[in-house]
């Protein structure tokens, strides 16, 4: 009986927790590191992000968590994607990490190449800057991420276009049912 016990105290610990349901909506600049098509280094583009999460989360490599969530993330006029996941790293002894990703993009093509591959928007902060490896309510926890900012579009490991944030606005929903 004990070792049942013990057995299960040991999965339940080593399970990722369960958190509630929440909203965000993200609105971002960056300027272009690496340009790719007509897209030139130093443009300068705007996106945004809107996103549900379901209340499920999976632990991932390195401490990470993946929430899985609904929604979209948009870059410029014409590029989008769905948003899948938002990961989260706290207590890492490099950095934290809060990052949003997109799937099943559309609306970036050039030359034949097609950029469907994941885009990503990646907030790192210092070591301890996230008190837990979840999404925070807070826009100063957000903005507090500030070691290494940047988003990235990917052509299925051909190319990419990316570029470092230099602004962020973020609103988040209290966790709900």
């Amino acid at each position: 009986m004990m070792r049942l016990v013990i057995v299960t105290l040991a999965c339940l610990l080593g399970a990722a927790p369960q958190v509630r349901a929440m909203s965000c909506t993200l609105d971002f600049a960056f300027n272009v590191t690496q340009g790719a098509g007509t897209i030139r280094p130093g443009t300068h583009m705007t996106g945004s992000a809107r996103f549900t999460t379901t209340g499920q989360s999976l632990a991932a490599g390195g401490g990470s968590l993946a929430h899985i969530a609904t929604g979209e993330m948009r870059v410029g006029p014409d590029i989008r994607g769905q948003v899948w996941a938002i990961i989260t790293t706290s207590g890492n002894p490099v950095a934290d990490l809060l990052a949003v990703h997109a799937r099943d993009v559309t609306g970036m093509t050039f030359a034949g190449l097609a950029y469907r591959g994941p885009m990503t928007l990646n907030l790192y902060g210092r070591p301890g800057t996230l008190p837990a490896p979840i999404i925070p309510t807070d826009p100063a926890l957000w903005a507090a991420m500030d070691l290494r900012r940047s988003f990235a579009l990917h052509a299925y490991g051909y190319d990419r276009l990316a570029g470092a944030i230099t602004t962020l606005s973020v609103t988040c929903d209290a966790p709900h049912d």
